[in-house]
Parts: C-alpha cells; structure tokens; sequence
C-alpha cells in the first residue's frame, strides 16, 4: 500500500512538472511572439546610408499613431512600371535592397519599404498599423504611376500584407513568393502542440484576403520549405485556382531562400 501510495505521488509530481513546463512554453510564446515574427537584425541611425549600385532616392512617410516609414525607390532608366516590394522578417532595407535592385535589372522602379521596427521605420507596429502603411505606400506610389503599372510583391512575412493591399486596392498585377494562407496556420506549423491560435496578435489571412482580388496573382513556392510549408502555399493556390487568371510556380526541391 506504501509503494502505490508512493507511487502515486511520483506519478502526480511529474504531471505537475510537465504541466507546468508546458504552461511555460505557452507564455513564452504569448510574450515573445513579436520577436519570433519580426526579426530586424539591429536598427539603423536617421543619417546611416544606404548603400546600393542603382540609383534610388530615401523617402520617409508619416504613418498613423506617430509612425515613420523609411523607404527606398529604386529608379530604372526606362521603367515598365514599378514594384512595391514587401521584404520577408529577417532584416531590413540593408540586407533587402540587393533583391530590390534585381527586380529593378528587369526595367522595373522598385519601391522598398521597411516595416516598423526595421532600419530606420519607427512607430508602435500591429497588424493595423502595418497594413495602413502598406496603404500609404501604395497611395504614394498613384501620385507617379497608374496603378496598372504597379505590381505588388509579397514575399513570406510580406505575402500575407501584400495580399490585404491587393484587396483594397487594383494593381496591375500580384506576386506572391513563399506565401502562406495565414500567419496562423504558420504558427501552428512551427508551435505543434501550443494553442497559439488563442493568442496569435498578427493573423495575415491571406487566403480570406484574395477572395477579394481581381488581379493577376502568380504564387511561387519551393516544395522543401521548412519556414512557410509548401502545402501553405499550395492551400492559398487551391482557394484560388478557378480563377483563370491564377498561376502557380512550383519549384522541384526548392527551400524558402
């Protein structure tokens, strides 16, 4: 009787540890959310340079609730049209603008905008807040081009706020690159058994969003992702694909880089 009494108490003890270890990984998770998302790789100065081979101009918008978006416009000789570009979560305009400047070698302006938080952005950032920039960004770009001309890019992080800016808005065309259908399922992916569908704070529903796009959408993704899973992306592609003006670009063994 001792010994199963003992053993009891054994058996209680080690579910009390394991629940507790496992309410603690779900409040890491609640707390640090923001830094698994967004991950910057330090800030930049006000008068730190910026450092490209093409010609391009910095330009500084002022957002909602005191936010101020630094971006920078690639300028091509004869440009088709131009690129909003949203950058993917690790890193900013530094480590971005040489993708930007590819872009541009194809006879397209390239329009690079860092989210807040990033570089030289600055300003308190929710997922209202980053979609009234891309908004902002977006009108900017009207007051230069028609908005036939402007091709909205969305890779990983940046495919879920590209997608909403699709929605709200008729531009020539949209490409997605590594997308997923929502930032949740995502989470959910890379969290297993944590119920971060209960406290996610940045959802992206990407899939929802594109119900409401006339646009030309190209989604391309490789099929040995491990960030944002190729079967995200095919999802969104699936929601989509009775559209006749829908395209999927699978790549054979390719990873999210």
């Amino acid at each position: 009787m001792i010994i199963f009494v003992l053993m009891f108490d054994f058996l209680l003890n080690c579910v009390f540890i394991i629940l507790a270890v496992y309410l603690g990984i779900c409040v890491f998770y609640f707390l640090f959310q923001e830094k698994l998302i967004f991950v910057p790789l330090g800030t930049k100065k006000a008068d730190s340079p910026v450092v490209l081979a093409s010609r391009f101009v910095e330009i500084f918008l002022e957002g909602v609730e005191g936010g101020r978006i630094h971006a920078i416009h690639i300028k091509a000789k004869k440009p088709r049209g131009c690129i909003l570009y949203f950058h993917g979560n690790t890193g900013g305009i530094s480590r971005w603008g040489a993708i930007a400047e590819e872009l541009a070698s194809f006879g397209f302006d390239v329009f690079l905008p860092d989210y807040r938080g990033y570089g030289k952005s600055r300003g308190p950032r929710t997922e209202e807040t980053l979609y009234s920039d891309a908004m902002l960004c977006y009108e900017t770009l009207l007051k230069s081009y028609p908005q036939e001309k402007i091709c909205i890019y969305g890779r990983s992080l940046g495919s879920g706020i590209g997608s909403w800016l699709a929605s709200k808005s008729k531009p020539g065309a949209l490409i997605l690159e590594t997308p997923y259908n929502s930032m949740t399922e995502v989470a959910k992916y890379h969290s297993k058994i944590i119920p971060v569908g209960l406290f996610l704070r940045y959802r992206f529903n990407s899939e929802a969003f594109l119900q409401h796009t006339e646009a030309p959408i190209l989604i391309a993704h490789g099929t040995k992702d491990n960030i944002v899973p190729y079967k995200s992306g095919l999802k969104l592609y699936n929601s989509l694909r009775e559209r006749e003006n829908v395209e999927m670009l699978t790549i054979p063994g390719g990873k999210h880089g």
